[in-house]
């Protein structure tokens, strides 16, 4: 908790950079305005200052950038602030994050949800055998270069 809200309680925001990304309810300048008020910040573009995207829903472009990010900054509908303010304080994110993007976040790059647990044996198995094939090429790759050297 920061020094300003322990003083001053409606400052419940501080801390909370967030990007507002498209068509809200309520709008973008409403959502500004409420954030501001309580020392929260917004940002015009991505950066790394960001804590928070703000949108009602996402082009699939989009949620597939957010998905394949390593750390993502968690998407949240815009409901999620109006309830901050309603309760002044800060309300659990968690209840308020939009489905597509945030639904099987780790398992994108898996091959098991696609091919079950057999292909994921199966990709095992050809893995170690392409292993032992450029092994025995480079140990005979070796020893021709060992004769001729």
């Amino acid at each position: 908790m920061h020094i300003g809200t322990k003083l001053r309680p409606d400052l419940f925001f501080t801390g909370i950079i967030v990007l507002i990304n498209g068509y809200t309810n309520p709008d973008g300048t409403t959502l500004l305005r409420l954030l501001q008020k309580h020392n929260g910040d917004v940002e015009k573009y991505e950066t790394t200052r960001g804590t928070y995207i703000i949108a009602q829903q996402l082009s699939t472009a989009k949620v597939n950038i957010y998905k394949k990010q390593r750390k993502p900054i968690p998407v949240v509908k815009p409901d999620w602030i109006v309830e901050i303010v309603k309760a002044r304080r800060l309300v659990d994110y968690k209840e308020y994050l939009i489905d597509v993007v945030n639904e099987n976040r780790h398992n994108t790059r898996s091959v098991k949800p696609f091919f079950g647990e057999r292909a994921s044996r199966a990709t095992k198995s050809l893995c170690t055998k392409v292993q032992s094939l450029i092994l025995r090429c480079w140990w005979t790759w070796t020893a021709f270069l060992r004769t001729w050297l």
